[in-house]
């Protein structure tokens, strides 16, 4: 991109959209800072509000072939925050957009832009009286729904898989049209959004993890809260492995699909980092190796029988299984409040601690597992927390783990050999998307002052994903600085495809040049 070409598209921005939505100069700031401590030529930033704005956006780049990169509120802590993957990329900050378009309480379809929150989407359902789950991250509060389920992101809510349930969407095209499923482009819309795949070819699917449009807008499915949610707590039985924990746990889910959501298994080091203690709470041992988190929903009226499915399934490989409601959440609080000295403090502390996993079982973010992140940085008092803005170095490397104990034994040894290779706390966590799936979480948090941490911090992350993916389990996603490697052509048939439509649906690469495909 010459200076005359970005001269001539900043003169037309300019006249096209608001003052405050072109930013230059010393503007561009905070847009540099980022967890994984890397730096980029920018430009310019341009501030849209609405479609059209970024229709004029995309015309006006094409016209003068300026390159693009859009994002949603560049709240994907560890992946690369705001920044583009190539250098001299104007930033299309998409976090002004943060309209909810509709709701529709009976079939529970929300529309909604790229900026709008995980707080944004649950306050709005909560003044309105809807009581349906918001698709939590372990992001927290500020990060945007849309984007996370574009980057095909996951949870503990149903749907746990986020882009699941994503019916329909819009996007702005390098040639300056606007796509939308053949269903919606009728008029056609809630057939759209309660059948997913729609009519023809099914595309929706090319606009995750690519740069093949700027997405303005989709439609998503939410799941209604059930009369009852319970949690349970179990911790690994010594003398048993975790190859044979994670083996029950699928026979289990296999057994309680539908009504058992996801599981979340945690080491002992990552219970520490998240909680601030090892310690799970009164009746857990203290030397366990592995804990877990997994909710059950339904009638007051399963409740009994769902129980007794869950200590089916576990009871051989656990050495405490414990199940948790709100109302028992109540009850520990007012026994902690009559008990004597240190036992009153124990008992409170561990009603705290499950009743802020509950809030994420409910769907009420909170940014719980954010607190990790701060390992080597002052954990602000006031939330929400912001890892860019306070200075934490995070990498996140997250496999795809098929859902047999052999396979994830082998991932998570690696993991902790390589993490103390490196020096970097052997932190790891998997939680289950279904009885055949579970994605691994595992951070590499360094101290950013450090120039030889830092460096060391890159080097970790390639050596899990290369060993990672050695062993079957790639990452479901990647952080930017990783995604010239992955999409290598030549190292592959299915990145020249990527590059063959990449090339038809945009030959001028204008939009987001390099991201997860060839620039």
């Amino acid at each position: 991109m010459s200076q005359p070409a970005l001269d001539a598209a900043l003169e037309d921005w300019r006249r096209s959209l608001p003052p405050e939505a072109v930013l230059t100069g010393s503007e561009l700031d905070p847009y540099h800072i980022n967890c994984l401590s890397l730096d980029r030529v920018i430009p310019a930033a341009l501030r849209p509000t609405s479609e059209a704005d970024v229709l004029q956006i995309v015309q006006i780049a094409r016209r003068h072939k300026t390159r693009l990169y859009a994002f949603s509120t560049g709240h994907n802590w560890g992946y690369g925050t705001a920044l583009p993957v190539a250098d001299n990329c104007v930033l299309v900050d998409l976090s002004r957009m943060n309209r909810i378009l509709s709701m529709d309480p009976d079939l529970g379809l929300v529309t909604l832009e790229p900026g709008v929150t995980q707080k944004q989407l649950y306050d709005y359902l909560a003044e309105r009286g809807l009581d349906f789950f918001v698709p939590t991250t372990g992001a927290g509060p500020t990060a945007s729904v849309l984007a996370n389920a574009l980057e095909r992101g996951f949870g503990m809510t149903p749907i746990e898989d986020h882009f699941a349930a994503v019916t329909s969407l819009r996007a702005v095209l390098a040639n300056g049209t606007v796509y939308q499923p053949y269903m919606s482009g009728i008029g056609a819309t809630t057939a759209d959004g309660v059948y997913k795949w729609g009519l023809g070819p099914y595309l929706d699917g090319l606009f995750t993890q690519s740069n093949f449009g700027i997405v303005t807008s989709a439609q998503i499915a939410l799941v209604r809260r059930p009369e009852h949610t319970e949690v349970f707590l179990f911790t690994q039985q010594r003398g048993t492995t975790l190859a044979a924990m994670v083996d029950a746990c699928r026979e289990m889910m296999a057994d309680l699909r539908g009504p058992l959501g996801g599981v979340k298994f945690l080491n002992r080091k990552q219970v520490e980092n998240t909680f601030g203690v090892a310690k799970v709470g009164p009746g857990f041992p203290e030397d366990y190796d592995w804990a877990a988190v997994g909710v059950l929903h339904g009638t007051r009226a399963m409740v009994p029988a769902l129980r007794k499915g869950v200590r089916r399934g576990l009871q051989a490989q656990v050495s405490a299984l414990r199940f948790v409601n709100d109302e028992k959440i109540v009850w520990l609080r007012r026994l902690g409040s009559l008990a004597p000295g240190s036992l009153k403090r124990s008992l409170l502390d561990a009603a705290a601690r499950v009743e802020q996993v509950m809030h994420i079982m409910h769907g009420n973010p909170r940014g719980l597992e954010l607190r990790l992140a701060y390992r080597y940085v002052p954990l602000p008092k006031a939330q929400p927390w912001d890892p860019v803005r306070d200075g934490v170095g995070i990498f996140w490397y997250a496999p795809v783990l098929p859902l047999k104990g052999e396979i994830i034994t082998r991932l998570c040894d690696m993991a902790v050999a390589t993490l103390g290779k490196y020096g970097f706390d052997q932190t790891i966590s998997f939680t289950t998307l279904s009885e055949r799936c579970a994605i691994g979480v595992v951070p590499i948090i360094y101290r950013k002052t450090e120039a030889e941490e830092t460096k060391k911090a890159h080097e970790c992350f390639h050596t899990l994903w290369r060993e990672g993916e050695a062993l079957g389990c790639p990452p479901y996603r990647i952080n930017i600085a990783a995604m010239p490697e992955l999409s290598d052509p030549a190292r592959s048939v299915y990145f020249q495809m990527v590059q063959a439509l990449k090339s038809a649906l945009d030959p001028d690469d204008i939009l987001s040049p390099g991201r997860y495909g060839p620039s």
